[in-house]
C-alpha cells in the first residue's frame, strides 16, 4: 500500500514548505490540488515542485476537470511536456451503460500532449451520483479496462469508505489497483490494507492551518509499514489481460496503435 500525501495550493512557498515535510518520511510521492480552481498557480506550483524535485512521483488535481480538460490546460504552461507522473481526478468518466467517448478523448489528448503518465480516476466518488453496491463490481470491470488507476472516496470530504464497498469494486477490479483519496487516517488505515494499492491522504494528517502534521504522517506510515515492504508492483500485461502484481518497479506505457496500455520499467525512480 502507497502512500501520498495530498498538499492544497496556497502559494509556492506554502507547497515547498509541505513538499519537504512529506519527504522526510517514507512517502511513495505527493499529489496537488488547488481548491480555488488557479490553474496558472497550479502550474507553477507543479513547474516549481518538479525542478526543486526531480526525483519524486508527482501528481495533481486540475480540480473539477477531467483528465483530457486538464491535459489542455496544463500543456500551453509546458511546451517541454508536462512534468507529472499522474493526473488525479474525481470523475475517471467510467459510465455503467459502457459509454466510453471519455477514454477515447483522453487518448487523443494524450497523443496531441505526448503524456505518458496515470490517471488516478474517480469512481463511485464523492459527491456525484451514488453507485448501488450490486452494481460496484460492474463499474469495477469497466475501470479495469479503461483506467489506470481507479481511485474511489467515502460519501464525503474525510469521510471513510465502507470496506464493503472496496470489497464490491475489487470483485470487478480482479488485480488491477485501485487508490483511496478520503477518510484515511492512522487510527483506521490498518481496515484498508488487502483492499486498496493507494492512499491520497490530506485531512486524515493535517495539523493547524491545513498543513500536515508530521507525528500524524508518521504514525499513518508505521502502521502499514510490514504490508508495504511486501507489498508487489504490477508486472508488464497482456493485452486484454489485467495487470498481475511483481516485484519490479513499473511505469505506464501507452500503446499508440491501441490507446492500451501496459506495464514497463520506468526510466526514473519515479515508477507507481
Amino acid at each position: 500500500m502507497r502512500i501520498y500525501p495530498v498538499i492544497h495550493v496556497h502559494d509556492l512557498d506554502q507547497v515547498s514548505e509541505q513538499v519537504e515535510v512529506a519527504r522526510r518520511h517514507p512517502i511513495s510521492g505527493v499529489f496537488l490540488i488547488d481548491h480555488d480552481a488557479d490553474d496558472i498557480r497550479l502550474a507553477r506550483c507543479i513547474d516549481h515542485v518538479r525542478l526543486k524535485h526531480p526525483d519524486i512521483f508527482l501528481g495533481a488535481n486540475v480540480i473539477r476537470r477531467s483528465a483530457t480538460e486538464a491535459l489542455n490546460i496544463l500543456a500551453p504552461h509546458f511546451p517541454g511536456g508536462i512534468p507529472l507522473d499522474a493526473i488525479w481526478t474525481d470523475n475517471a468518466g467510467v459510465s455503467l451503460d459502457g459509454d466510453d467517448r471519455e477514454f477515447h478523448s483522453l487518448h487523443s489528448a494524450r497523443e496531441r500532449t505526448g503524456w505518458t503518465g496515470l490517471h488516478f480516476g474517480g469512481i463511485a466518488f464523492k459527491y456525484q451520483t451514488p453507485v448501488s453496491e450490486t452494481d460496484l463490481p460492474r463499474l469495477g470491470e469497466l475501470a479495469r479496462r479503461h483506467v489506470d488507476v481507479p481511485t474511489t472516496s467515502g460519501p464525503g470530504t474525510g469521510l471513510a469508505a465502507d470496506t464493503h464497498k472496496l470489497e464490491a469494486l475489487r470483485e470487478g477490479l480482479h488485480d488491477h489497483p485501485l487508490a483511496l483519496a478520503s477518510g484515511v487516517t492512522p487510527d483506521n488505515v490498518e481496515s484498508f490494507i488487502g483492499l486498496v494499492d493507494h492512499i491520497l491522504v490530506s485531512t486524515g494528517i493535517a495539523g493547524d492551518n491545513d498543513r500536515i502534521d508530521s507525528g500524524k504522517l508518521a504514525t499513518l506510515l508505521e502502521r502499514c509499514t510490514v504490508e508495504q515492504k511486501n507489498e508487489p508492483y504490477f508486472r508488464p500485461r497482456i493485452d486484454g489481460e489485467a495487470p498481475k502484481r511483481s516485484r519490479v518497479p513499473l511505469k505506464r506505457r501507452v500503446q499508440p496503435s491501441t490507446g492500451t496500455f501496459t506495464y514497463g520499467c520506468p526510466s526514473s525512480s519515479r515508477g507507481i
